[in-house]
């Protein structure tokens, strides 16, 4: 009987435990189940981080930042002075009057290189010295040409060549300026500028010539004689500079003066650049200097149009 007690304690006792762990092993699942499920959520969220921090980097590699390198404003911000040495290639259009030199008998203007011969094409050494916004152009176009004068005779400090002449011609072109923002945007520049520009053209004229006194001839003899004319003019511009592509830019630059009836003077050009390094860049364009002068008698026209090719230092 009392086997038989215990056994039925056990048997008892037993039960109650099955019942009581069968709460727990479902609460355990229960927990793991939450685990999972928390961890389905996490793995979800950091998918979710990902693809967002692609989208904003892709964005951003779409966004187009300013290469201050491609912006002569710009570079001169960080990189306070540049160098550059051009090769200008300019066609010369000449023609003056004044009482230095005119044609001998009509007093009309002399077209240098038509009646004197002068060769129209030659090299015209060009250096730029930049600081910051401020820069300074130096230009220096020679030519000569030799002519013969008996059918044309022109009049230079009143004497009259009339034969054999042989000319040599010299133009100095120095200009100023300074350079302020008008309107920026990461891929385009638009400026202006104001400045002061000289310029001043020599024509030596060497060769057989007359005296005459009173109408008549007093006497015949070789000489040299020099007609010039210098000027200061101020010139306010635009400059236009934009990124075209992976170091390379373009720009398109205008400044001059209006003058009415007493003439003009503009300077404008063309050019792409090149940057093979931050402080380098190879540049080329096509150039244009037009000036001309209509005072009184006096009567001016010089125009300097051509290729131009040069590399630039900054430091």
């Amino acid at each position: 009987m009392k086997k038989t007690t215990l056994a039925l304690a056990l048997a008892m006792s037993a039960v109650a435990a099955t019942a009581s762990a069968a709460p727990l092993a479902e609460d355990a699942a229960g927990t793991d189940v939450a685990a999972t499920d928390a961890v389905t959520d996490m793995t979800a969220t950091a998918e979710d981080a990902i693809f967002d921090d692609a989208e904003m980097t892709e964005a951003a590699s779409s966004v187009s930042y300013e290469d201050p390198k491609l912006f002569d404003d710009a570079r001169g911000a960080s990189q306070n002075i540049a160098v550059s040495a051009r090769y200008f290639r300019p066609k010369l259009t000449a023609k003056v009057k004044s009482d230095d030199i005119q044609q001998y008998y009509t007093g009309n203007q002399v077209d240098l290189v038509d009646t004197l011969n002068i060769d129209d094409t030659s090299s015209a050494p060009e250096l730029i010295f930049s600081f910051r916004n401020m820069k300074l152009d130096y230009i220096h176009f020679s030519t000569d040409g030799k002519a013969n004068l008996t059918d044309e005779p022109i009049k230079v400090n009143d004497y009259e060549f009339n034969g054999s002449a042989k000319t040599d011609l010299d133009f100095d072109y120095l200009k100023f300026d300074i350079t302020n923002p008008l309107l920026h945007t990461p891929n385009f520049h638009l400026d202006w500028s104001y400045g002061l520009t000289g310029m001043r053209w020599k024509a030596k004229v060497q060769g057989d010539a007359t005296v005459r006194k009173s109408g008549q001839v007093a006497y015949n003899e070789h000489r040299s004689e020099t007609a010039d004319f210098a000027a200061p003019i101020p010139m306010i511009g635009l400059k236009a500079s934009a990124a075209i592509g992976n170091n390379f830019s373009a720009h398109a630059a205008i400044s001059g003066l209006p003058l009415g009836n007493y003439g003009h003077i503009f300077d404008s050009e063309l050019g792409i650049a090149y940057f093979p390094a931050d402080n380098v860049d190879i540049q080329a364009g096509y150039r244009i200097i037009d000036l001309k002068i209509d005072r009184d008698d006096d009567y001016g026209q010089f125009k300097l149009a051509g290729p131009w090719a040069g590399v630039r230092v900054w430091f």
